[in-house]
């Protein structure tokens, strides 16, 4: 390493080490010839990069990307979380339909202790009774209800030719809140529910007291239920329309024709009533409707006048001479106006007056009924008369007696006069032989 000289100079006469490097540009040019694109610019010293780096946005810039980024992550997770709800709410709402048709067709989950009344009008389709179920909140799904309901029917009839749709009887009804759908429909029909039977005797002259206080002490039906189908219940049959049911207790009293029945025990009480009906429908021959109509009376007063005779009679040699009588006053209104039969004021007292029935109420019926008060026949049959008292009425026996009367025995006095009639009384009474 040569000397300097204090001063960092080198010393005289001698050359500093210099390095020259200088390229001959023609040279370099010819041996980098092959590798250059002959349209790449000339260098003229200058850097270039193959991949230029991305200019720096300002900070301004950068935070206003990210708060789009952050708003559009948000408005996406408010659209799924919607989407989720909504989902879950048709699922929910899908099963709840599913679950509440699946009680209401099959009565899964029902359960039972709870009554409904309701009442059945005439000539319900099953449509209209399933609205009406759903109006008694006895099935929810009312729409599916009825087609399943539809569905069922046709299943059962599309092999026939001309299929009937199901008859309903009207009347009141006590339903179990347990059954499904089908039980429920099949209760309001005459299809019976029970295979069990009972066979019941009704004598002639039984009242519909009566008959309804024997039906439900045999579990054929209930009582109330029975009695509430009498009074509320509209009925097709011919001989029933007309019938004045503003003056009349029983409405039906007369046609609950005596007879011994079969029933199946917890029978619709429509159905009960029915057997009765299609009972006296098939006893009211045509025969007996032209001599009704040849004595100007109508089935009722026919009914009417028959069940007189049956609870005045001692038996039935006697009905043609009772049903004379009464013949005879009905034709003389100016003379006799009131029949004046014992059996119509009783009727009162002992079927009607005797459930704490209010004074007024009683009063009502009393005249109603009473031949003492009422003029010509009462209100409506005081019993449920027989054939042969219904024969009795429309064949009366040809005489000239207004007056009969019985002894304690039974025998019975026929009178022409009012005089001769007081005079058997008495002869009676004397006698030892007056009820």
């Amino acid at each position: 390493m040569d000397e300097m000289t204090p001063g960092g100079q080198p010393p005289q006469g001698k050359r500093p080490f210099e390095l020259d490097i200088d390229f001959d540009a023609l040279e370099l040019s010819g041996e980098l010839g092959a590798f250059q694109d002959p349209d790449a610019p000339v260098s003229k010293g200058e850097i270039y990069f193959a991949n230029p780096p991305i200019p720096v946005q300002p900070a301004v810039a950068a935070t206003g990307a990210r708060k789009r980024s952050r708003k559009k992550r948000k408005h996406s997770g408010a659209f799924v979380a919607c989407a989720m709800v909504l989902i879950l709410t048709l699922s929910g709402a899908l099963s709840w339909v599913g679950i509440t048709a699946l009680r209401d067709i099959f009565a899964i989950g029902k359960t039972g202790g709870r009554e409904i009344e309701l009442s059945i009008g005439s000539d319900m389709t099953t449509d209209d009774m399933i609205d009406m179920l759903a109006d008694h909140e006895l099935v929810q799904q009312r729409f599916l209800c009825k087609l399943y309901a539809d569905f069922s029917f046709w299943m059962r009839s599309r092999h026939v030719a001309e299929p009937q749709q199901p008859v309903y009887l009207p009347g009141p009804y006590k339903v179990d809140a347990s059954l499904g759908l089908e039980e429920l429909l099949n209760f309001f029909k005459s299809k019976p529910k029970s295979t069990e039977t009972t066979h019941l005797v009704f004598p002639e002259g039984y009242t519909s007291r009566q008959v309804i206080e024997k039906i439900g002490k045999y579990a054929v039906t209930g009582t109330e239920l029975l009695q509430r189908t009498l009074q509320t219940t509209e009925f097709e049959y011919p001989f029933l329309q007309g019938i004045d049911k503003v003056r009349r207790y029983h409405p039906y009293e007369g046609y609950l024709f005596p007879d011994t029945y079969e029933f199946y025990l917890n029978e619709n009480p429509a159905s009960v009533l029915r057997r009765f009906f299609d009972n006296f429908n098939s006893k009211w021959t045509e025969e007996y409707a032209a001599r009704a109509k040849e004595l100007n009376m109508r089935v009722d007063e026919v009914v009417t006048l028959a069940s007189i005779i049956q609870m005045e009679a001692a038996n039935k040699d006697q009905m043609p001479q009772v049903s004379s009588v009464l013949h005879n006053r009905l034709k003389r209104p100016e003379a006799y106006p009131m029949l004046e039969c014992d059996s119509t004021r009783d009727y009162v007292t002992k079927n009607i007056a005797i459930n704490g029935m209010d004074r007024g109420t009683a009063e009502h019926y009393y005249q109603a009924y009473n031949t003492y008060q009422c003029t010509g026949l009462p209100a409506g049959p005081i019993c449920n008369p027989g054939e042969d008292a219904i024969e009795a009425a429309l064949s009366p026996k040809s005489s000239d007696y207004y007056y009969f009367q019985h002894d304690k025995n039974g025998k019975i006095y026929l009178s022409e006069t009012k005089a001769e009639h007081d005079k058997t009384t008495t002869e009676i009474v004397v006698n030892g032989l007056s009820q």
